[in-house]
């Protein structure tokens, strides 16, 4: 199975996407994105929903 190490733009910690998610094709796409991993974007998501209820 392929994957990619890539570099999460939040924490700076190296993360793997494996063939065949959604995060694995965009980065195909797009190397020079920004990316963060699961757990920043969950905590990104969570931040963004109680500010929303503000």
């Amino acid at each position: 199975m392929f994957h990619y190490e890539i570099l999460c733009f939040s924490c700076k910690k190296v993360f793997r996407v494996y063939e065949g998610t959604k995060e694995y094709k965009q980065f195909k796409e797009n190397k020079k994105g920004i990316y963060c991993c699961e757990e920043c974007s969950h905590n990104i998501r969570i931040e963004a929903i109680k500010n929303f209820f503000r």
